[in-house]
């Protein structure tokens, strides 16, 4: 793409670009994000909007697509949805003071793995998954952003890391270690996985503690590099990272979880016929997600079932306060999703209503 005499605008979205190759990037001017050259040509196949240019009348003009701010979240979730990473540059000053081009920065990168702002929202949860491998040992860690839930593991065999991955239903996966390219081709050809690479881990005491081993510690906190380095911001309701067995529950592959209808019934992909559509008495979205890791997930050890059995025997004893406590849960909101939203600073009206309600 030829650069020469080009605008002091178009300048500054080259230089932030350089930075985000692999992302759409919506720059944000005035009432519109705007892209250019490749990204403006593949977002308005993708999309399904108008392609222009500008600098119409030069030798080379630029490619050019634009969709309005107010309503970008529906065009993100569109690039998302289809495995697409976004940086988002906003204007960082009143474009009536600035001095010359408005001063632009790079104020979050939204992947598949990362998105907690959707139009289509959803009680399932989005996990991002990091690997990373010492010796013949992989460390697996999974996070859910709009949650806080951080778990990690350690494996000994490539085929377990991949069963996990399918079982934990994630779209992206960061890399700590240079991946073979029989193990790349696995995760894109076969598993339709976004790549993403850390080479740095991110020291957090107080959410990687001192429970995980060293491997375990170095792929959580490459986790935890890898979301402040597109979320950009200070993330208060992450859990503490908790350090998990995968024989502590009852061993299925993915193909033997979709024949069952665990959680999701196999020919129409609706939960609408499952075993969970069947079992799900629950009155809050966090019930739901619990009820369905359990389903997912089955206990295999005696004792925790016993307890799990004996709470649950607690509550069929004691009909009239299991029924008040059934009526007060009909009044509680997601409060793990509005807690991700006071953190992320996208909390609103309405929310900080239900959030009160259900502290209340």
């Amino acid at each position: 793409m030829a650069v020469e005499k080009i605008s002091p605008g178009m300048q500054q979205y080259l230089d932030i670009k350089k930075d985000y190759p692999d992302a759409f990037l919506l720059f944000r001017m005035g009432d519109f994000y705007e892209l250019f050259y490749e990204d403006a040509v593949n977002a308005a196949q993708i999309l399904e909007i108008s392609l222009t240019s500008r600098n119409k009348n030069a030798e080379n003009p630029i490619p050019m697509a634009g969709v309005p701010y107010h309503s970008a979240q529906q065009y993100i979730d569109v690039l998302i949805e289809q495995g697409y990473k976004v940086a988002i540059a906003e204007q960082m000053e009143d474009p009536k003071e600035a001095k010359g081009v408005v001063k632009r920065e790079v104020v979050q990168v939204i992947t598949p793995g990362t998105v907690v702002d959707s139009t289509k929202p959803d009680s399932e949860n989005n996990f991002l998954v990091a690997l990373d491998r010492s010796g013949t040992d992989y460390g697996l860690a999974y996070m859910d952003l709009v949650t806080g839930e951080f778990q990690v593991t350690t494996l000994n065999d490539f085929s377990m890391v991949c069963g996990e991955i399918r079982n934990l239903r994630a779209r992206e996966v960061v890399l700590g270690y240079a991946l073979p390219e029989q193990e790349e081709r696995v995760f894109v050809s076969q598993m339709n996985l976004l790549l993403s690479h850390v080479e740095t881990a991110l020291d957090d005491v107080q959410l990687l503690g001192d429970q995980l081993s060293e491997l375990e510690k170095k792929t959580a906190g490459k986790l935890l590099q890898y979301v402040h380095q597109t979320q950009m911001r200070e993330l208060s309701h992450l859990k503490k990272a908790h350090h998990y067995e995968i024989c502590d529950f009852l061993q299925m592959d993915f193909a033997t979880k979709a024949s069952l209808d665990l959680t999701e019934n196999a020919r129409t992909g609706k939960k609408h016929g499952s075993l969970y559509w069947y079992l799900d008495e629950t009155k809050t979205a966090m019930g739901g997600r619990l009820l369905r890791s359990w389903i997912q997930k089955p206990l295999v050890d005696l004792k925790r079932i016993r307890e799990r059995q004996d709470i649950i025997q607690v509550f069929m004893d004691h009909f009239f306060e299991r029924s008040d406590l059934t009526d007060s849960l009909k009044g509680v909101y997601d409060i793990e999703r509005l807690a991700s939203r006071v953190s992320f600073g996208k909390i609103n009206p309405k929310d900080l209503l239900q959030l009160g309600d259900t502290l209340g």
